[in-house]
């Protein structure tokens, strides 16, 4: 009997597409494991949408992004080109699908769901993110610093109740303040936020693209493999994928995890699977010199722009724009970020500032994919975490470990199959591509 295509690598043998944060902790957790791994990319590790996150590691960010009346707010997503959320109008027949399902997940009893979901799935974070970052030698990167929500007035306050119900209802501690309480938990803060929440128990890592390096470098350290080549497809057999295509050719595979964030739905298609799939496009402006301090993450709520403090520098981050992963940067947005910082911290120096943009993967429902494909088993998805990929990251990477070594995983996985946009078991196609 012939050996099989892929009969070189060793049974247990797991090959992870992506080396983002997502990526990188899934492939250290199957390596703390035993398991022997090779991490692909066609960048070096953190170098994509994990480089430039706002760093805030938040298990109370229990809301999905569309919340009940979202509808309402669509045409002002499609003509300011400037609001927290902006659909582009040229693609607008590719994005809109995806809109539609995005305004359909707003649904009361389905944001209930997703609530819930996001909150097992996020509860850990800290907890996990503390003994990892401590295993790698970068304990201090970790910070439980509590993070400010703010706003102009009650009115600008009372638009956001139905998301701090909702973290109310999940147990998240959320403490209303007042003007006297932000003078004296942040100083910089100016006086046009009156009000606001505190939220104690959330933290942040001072520099994710560090973070990230590190627990690369002890994934190498332990025995994990990187490989620096773009996938662009599969050759699959009967039963699932037996070679990745690549730059640099073909490499056979035995058990695969997708971690490639913002460009996963384009590797799940050739293996029988579509899922509703956008880049949630975000921007950062890095402040090396931002003549303030602050001591947590501040968010001006009425703008969606966070503040963090960060190893060199404060970095202005936030806002959605949806858009396609091949259009061009619109970074007047992240000269925008600069005016909600100033109206936050009016103190705030831009000089010597640096502009970036990144590909957050986002799903309509704002859950990601965790779990095996319908129509090949031995491919786990780890993709689709939006805006809370850093938040996220260090559990999914359990949850994947918890998969293939057949252990009861520790969240319920079911809200988060790929089956909840309509992909059910069906031959896969045996061919090159």
């Amino acid at each position: 009997m012939a050996n099989p295509p892929n009969a070189a690598l060793p049974p247990d043998h797991v090959t992870v597409i992506g080396a983002g944060v997502v990526g990188v902790a899934t492939a250290f957790a199957l390596r703390r494991e035993g398991l022997p791994v090779t991490l692909v990319d066609r960048d070096a590790p953190g170098m994509g949408c994990s480089y430039g996150n706002a760093g805030a590691v938040s298990p109370g960010s229990v809301a999905p992004i569309a919340m009940p009346g979202v509808l309402a707010q669509v045409p002002k997503y499609l003509v300011d080109r400037f609001s927290p959320v902006h659909v582009r109008l040229e693609g607008l027949h590719r994005t809109a699908p995806w809109l539609v399902r995005f305004v359909m997940s707003a649904r009361p009893s389905r944001v209930e769901q997703i609530s819930r979901a996001l909150a097992q799935l996020q509860a850990p974070a800290l907890e996990r993110y503390r003994a990892v970052l401590k295993d790698v030698g970068a304990p201090e990167l970790l910070q439980l610093t509590g993070q400010l929500h703010l706003y102009p007035d009650a009115a600008a306050f009372a638009k956001d109740a139905g998301v701090w119900r909702l973290r109310r209802a999940r147990g998240v501690a959320v403490e209303d303040i007042g003007r006297r309480e932000i003078r004296q938990l942040e100083p910089a803060v100016g006086e046009r936020y009156g009000c606001g929440v505190y939220l104690p128990n959330e933290g942040m890592i001072r520099n994710p693209h560090r973070a990230v390096e590190a627990i690369a470098a002890a994934y190498a350290g332990s025995g994990g493999e990187i490989l620096r080549c773009e996938v662009r497809g599969f050759e699959n057999g009967a039963e699932g994928p037996t070679h990745l295509v690549t730059s640099d050719g073909r490499r056979p595979v035995r058990r695969v995890v997708i971690a490639a964030g913002a460009w996963s739905h384009r590797l799940v298609a050739q293996l029988g699977c579509r899922v509703p799939l956008q880049t949630q496009r975000g921007y950062h402006l890095m402040l090396p010199t931002p003549g303030v301090e602050i001591r947590r993450p501040v968010v001006a709520a009425d703008a969606k722009c966070f503040a963090t403090p960060m190893e060199g520098g404060l970095r202005l981050a936030g806002t959605v724009e949806i858009a396609s992963l091949e259009a061009a940067p619109d970074f007047r947005r992240a000269r925008a970020l600069y005016h909600h910082g100033r109206r936050l911290l009016p103190g705030l120096s831009d000089a010597d500032a640096r502009e970036w943009m990144g590909h957050r993967p986002c799903l309509p429902d704002s859950l990601p994919v965790i779990g095996p494909l319908p129509n090949a088993p031995s491919v786990i998805a780890a993709f689709g975490h939006g805006h809370l990929g850093l938040t996220g990251a260090v559990v999914t990477g359990d949850l994947v470990a918890d998969i293939l070594c057949l252990r009861p995983p520790s969240v319920d996985l079911a809200p988060f199959s790929i089956r909840r946009f309509g992909n059910r078991p069906s031959p896969l196609p045996v061919r090159g591509n």
